[in-house]
């Protein structure tokens, strides 16, 4: 009898919980989520089906049970370590664009560039006030040899005549032409001019040299280019900085084509010119600045010695910077264009 209570009390226990009845199996029945047993007066755990004998049933039940509901979520964790950081994802749209910060304070001025060339005159201004009358004049004859001005602008002399009849005739009559440019003395001259070119003018230059064996200042000098038919200015270079010593200063201006046209070196400031050539004929009355120049260096080049449209070259004092102040001496054409460079003779 008490052997029976505890084989019944087995049963019960092994129905009523998986993990009581898993205790008292064999090893491979703990190791297995479904437990089985023989049954027939007592309950016999196996480790699989075949072990029960003839007229055992066979008893099987999950060693878990039944999943029970979830529990309430329990309190949360502390917040643990940052983990690595991920790669950076695409670049997302560009945003609307910000209202404009404020204006920065004003940079330094920088220093002035060097002077511009010189516009064209503007209009006339008004007439001034009538100055005091002068003495009355005695004569006719008092107006002879009083200074006046001549059409092209040069200075001149009234020249009073009478003719037949009484008739009496005023000339403004030329007076002597302004002095030829003086002997080379501050050692700039003007070495080399290519006025033209084959085809199209382009590239024609201007170069000055430095016959001294110092360094010459250039501020406050200017070339000038002269248009022969009206003896006016057309176009200027203003030069700054210095020339070396024995130096070539190539400028690029696109003179004209002569008969007769002009160029002059002059210093602005105390108006001397330094050196002149006038081409392809004589200037003689220059209008430089308001004042007049003679651009000829003794004897006039001769109007066959020209810069040619036909063979490239240039018209060049040779040899390289001579200034003997006779044009006719001093200056050939040469093929050899040497620009910013001791000049060549060559035919």
């Amino acid at each position: 009898m008490h052997v029976r209570t505890i084989a019944v009390g087995l049963v019960a226990l092994g129905l009523a919980g998986g993990a009581a009845a898993l205790a008292t199996g064999s090893a491979t029945s703990r190791s297995q989520d479904t437990i089985t047993a023989c049954q027939k007066k007592f309950v016999r755990i196996v480790s699989d089906a075949s072990k029960c004998k003839a007229g055992e049933r066979v008893v099987t039940w999950s060693k878990h049970g039944q999943v029970g509901p979830a529990g309430p979520a329990g309190p949360a964790g502390e917040t643990g370590p940052a983990g690595a950081r991920g790669p950076a994802g695409p670049a997302g749209p560009a945003g609307a664009v910000g209202p404009a910060g404020p204006v920065g304070p004003s940079g330094a001025v920088g220093s002035a560039g060097p002077a511009g060339p010189a516009g064209p005159a503007g209009p006339a201004g008004p007439a001034g006030p009538r100055g005091p009358e002068g003495p009355p004049l005695e004569s006719l004859d008092a107006l002879d040899g009083l200074a006046c001005t001549r059409q092209d602008g040069s200075a001149g002399t009234v020249d009073l005549s009478t003719g037949a009849g009484g008739l009496i005739a005023l000339t403004c009559a030329g007076g002597a032409p302004p002095p030829p440019p003086p002997p080379p003395t501050g050692g700039l001259v003007i070495n080399e001019i290519d006025y033209d070119q084959v085809g199209a003018d382009s590239g024609g230059f201007v170069e000055i040299a430095n016959t001294t064996s110092a360094s010459i200042a250039l501020d406050g000098l200017a070339l000038v280019l002269v248009n022969g038919g009206d003896g006016q200015e057309y176009a200027r270079v203003a030069l700054t900085g210095s020339l070396a010593a024995g130096a070539h200063l190539a400028l690029d201006v696109e003179a004209q084509n002569g008969a007769p046209d002009g160029v002059a070196l002059i210093d602005t400031a105390s108006r001397a010119l330094l050196d002149a050539l006038s081409y392809e004929g004589e200037i003689t009355a220059a209008v430089i600045d308001g004042q007049t120049y003679n651009l000829v260096e003794g004897t006039a080049l001769d109007e066959s010695v020209v810069d040619s449209n036909t063979v490239a070259g240039s018209l060049s004092r040779i040899p390289n910077g001579t200034d003997t102040n006779n044009a006719a001496t001093d200056w050939a054409f040469t093929t050899t264009l040497t620009k910013g460079a001791a000049n060549v003779a060559s035919s």
